[in-house]
């Protein structure tokens, strides 16, 4: 864009806000004479001082830079059903967060999906499935304290939000133009419909599906004749469930209760959809899947002997979860002096003085782990 346009909107902002030039240029930690410059086209403004404008002004260092505030507001507020705007909502706000961090520098090169090699639309999921899982790691999930949350945001740059929405929104996947990918499910009691859900959306941001915004009310409806649902089922059941981590596994010609179990606890998935990946992958009769398939998961994991570890799972899947990679990208640009404590505070739903006060009397953080089973 050009520096005019920019230049024109901070005008804009200054007239608005009823401020000559010179007390404008103090709300926002700039003297006078450094903010004529930059209207005038003969300095540039910082990042720093693009976030201080936006934080001032109420607006957005996106709109500062394009005059459009993005497909992300458009769809939050256009979505119909309060659990679904709330949705839409929070995402938005994450990705206006995550274009910010891109926009101060911090832009990575993620790994892209190749072209797919087949036309069908289960063959190009099972093709995508791999592609991920080369880079999330094989899900064996009692060797690994990762969690499926933070090994997506870990392989592919997507951030990853598990928040509270009372029914109606199983997820969504929305990606804007500024480069920002968020992945948001309901947090449930249900762990393996969450689990669906966070690959099945995984697989819209990967091929970019619904020009930026995809939500699934009830990601258990089916695919409903869509080929982007058709390939999303596929994609989850191929990546949750590999071939390769089920051939040794169910190599006996009798697929008992116990080995079915404890399959379902190790893969973390359903029993009706385990059973239903077994049956397409002609390991079980139509027979046995109707029967094993039956089964809840609750059930599973008492043949298992794993009742402990079901009540951890369940509680995990409870819990809302901010995105970790976020939160260090946005503290880092406040510790390099790019932006202020105003997005971070905003994220974490507290008072920037609460924050500030909290960042100046603690050391800072090492890193963020989180110890919790990788799902996959």
């Amino acid at each position: 864009m050009p520096s005019v346009m920019l230049e024109d909107r901070v005008r804009e902002l200054i007239a608005r806000s009823g401020h000559t030039q010179e007390t404008f240029g103090a709300a926002i930690g700039l003297d006078s004479s450094k903010l004529s410059k930059a209207l005038n086209g003969r300095r540039r403004f910082t990042s720093l001082e693009l976030a201080r404008i936006a934080e001032t002004c109420d607006v957005t260092v996106d709109w500062l830079l394009s005059g459009e505030e993005g497909p992300a507001v458009a769809a939050r507020v256009s979505a119909h059903g309060s659990a679904i705007s709330l949705a839409v909502g929070e995402a938005s706000n994450l990705a206006e967060s995550r274009d910010n961090v891109l926009h101060l520098g911090g832009a990575h090169d993620w790994p892209k999906p190749p072209t797919p090699q087949s036309h069908l639309w289960i063959e190009q999921g099972a093709e995508l499935a791999e592609f991920a899982i080369s880079h999330l790691g094989v899900p064996h999930v009692l060797d690994t304290s990762e969690t499926f949350a933070t090994a997506i945001e870990r392989a592919f740059g997507i951030d990853v939000r598990v928040m509270e929405l009372d029914g109606g929104c199983d997820g969504l996947a929305l990606s804007t133009r500024g480069g920002a990918r968020v992945l948001l499910v309901a947090a449930t009691e249900n762990p393996t419909r969450q689990r669906f859900t966070m690959a099945h959306e995984l697989s819209h941001l990967l091929c970019g599906d619904d020009q930026g915004l995809h939500i699934d009310e009830n990601v258990m409806a089916g695919s409903r004749g869509e080929s982007s649902e058709v390939r999303a089922n596929a994609f989850a059941a191929a990546l949750l469930m590999p071939e390769s981590a089920l051939a040794d596994r169910f190599d006996q010609p009798v697929v008992t209760e116990r080995v079915f179990a404890e399959a379902v606890m190790d893969l973390k998935v359903s029993p009706s959809s385990l059973a239903w990946r077994l049956f397409n992958l002609k390991v079980l009769s139509s027979e046995r899947r109707a029967q094993l398939g039956a089964m809840r998961t609750v059930d599973c994991a008492a043949v298992a002997e794993r009742m402990n570890e079901y009540a951890r799972w369940v509680e995990a899947s409870s819990q809302p979860r901010i995105p970790v990679r976020l939160v260090q990208d946005l503290f880092q640009a406040y510790v390099e002096g790019k932006t202020t404590l105003r997005p971070l505070a905003n994220l974490l739903h507290v008072p920037v003085e609460v924050l500030r006060s909290a960042v100046e009397s603690a050391p800072q953080p090492s890193g963020a782990d989180e110890a919790d089973d990788f799902a996959p």
